[in-house]
């Protein structure tokens, strides 16, 4: 977060004993510790929100744009008047692609009374 060279931190620490005292330094180096633990982590939770926004705005932005697709699809089915909710595969290559188009097998018994 700051950029401080050793030479800097040592410039700090002398100024800092000549201002507090050697007395009060401890206390002094403790609070700033704290502080300093305490902002990263709210900048840390800020950072954590904001990428998780944005992730909600792109999905956000994602999914209309699958209804938009959708809704375009649909208009332009209905204007060229095709209907292919009922109609089959056009190639019978394996089995699963007609799972969902050919009625459940008739059962071999038949009992008729």
């Amino acid at each position: 977060m700051f950029d401080f060279s050793f030479g800097e931190l040592a410039l700090l620490a002398v100024i800092a004993l000549l201002v507090v005292g050697p007395e009060k330094l401890p206390g002094l180096a403790r609070s700033a510790g704290r502080w300093y633990g305490s902002i990263r982590r709210m900048m840390g939770n800020v950072r954590t929100e904001m990428e998780q926004q944005l992730l909600i705005d792109e999905l956000r932005q994602e999914a209309q744009n699958l209804r938009d697709e959708a809704t375009a699809s649909v208009t332009a089915e209905k204007m060229t008047g095709e209907d292919h909710a009922g109609s089959l595969p056009t190639q019978v290559e394996d089995q699963k692609s007609l799972s969902g188009f050919l009625p459940p097998a008739p059962s071999e018994e038949h009992h008729f009374h």
